[in-house]
């Protein structure tokens, strides 16, 4: 009997990973989520007093951002299910796409153009990054996963710091990359992780302890 010839490896490829915000966007998407939530059901302005009131147990490392994260996420259980599709993707065209970086949206461009691999490697839920993702025409998302039924919340582990790398390391094109040609763009030191997994790490508009980081490892700092 003749074995059937087993399918070729993928062909090798470098990519280009990109943290969404603060690196690709101003700003932090869920903070913006919420606020348009509010804007558009009035009653979702609960979640956002009790935000407010768990800033200090987070500062004070009582509650941890994926608790915070969960909360945030509680603003999203006024949404007519009928509705969570158009309120998603307004959101994205009205507050979202402005804000993408003129300088991110060029490096995109030329990774694009050089034929690298775009992933977009985000602590932010699925549900309106699939729309971000599309949008931009990365190649892949890897990002938090939520749920809206029965009670708004995260499915799996906030996609952050090391989680971005072990759920990026589970992708099948994962074992096709380049690595020590491949290239990472973040904003905070979270990102380190991630950034350290490419051969090119770049800071982008860096906080102070990643630029910290950076100006000692020698790293790129690019503000767009």
């Amino acid at each position: 009997m003749i074995e059937p010839n087993p399918s070729p490896p993928p062909a090798a490829r470098i990519a280009a990973l990109f943290d969404y915000d603060g690196t690709l966007i101003r700003g932090d998407s869920t903070l913006l989520l919420i606020l348009f939530a509010v804007q558009q059901y009035p009653r979702a302005l609960g979640t956002l007093l009790k935000l407010a009131g768990a800033l200090l147990p987070f500062l004070a490392g009582w509650k941890s951002r994926e608790e915070i994260k969960v909360l945030a996420l509680g603003a999203l259980r006024h949404i007519p299910p009928g509705r969570r599709k158009a309120f998603f993707h307004e959101f994205h065209q009205r507050l979202l796409r402005p804000r993408i970086l003129p300088g991110a949206a060029k490096r995109l461009a030329w990774h694009r153009e050089q034929g690298h691999l775009l992933v977009i490697v985000s602590a932010s839920v699925d549900l309106y990054l699939n729309e971000v993702a599309h949008d931009l025409g990365v190649d892949h998302l890897i990002c938090s996963r939520a749920v809206l039924d029965p009670t708004p919340g995260l499915l799996g582990p906030n996609c952050r710091g090391e989680e971005k790398v072990r759920r990026l390391r589970e992708e099948p094109f994962a074992a096709a990359i380049r690595w020590e040609e491949s290239w990472a763009y973040g904003d905070s030191l979270a990102d380190r992780p991630l950034l350290e997994m490419c051969g090119h790490r770049v800071a982008v508009g860096a906080s102070g302890e990643l630029r910290r980081v950076a100006r000692q490892e020698g790293w790129p700092i690019l503000r767009w």
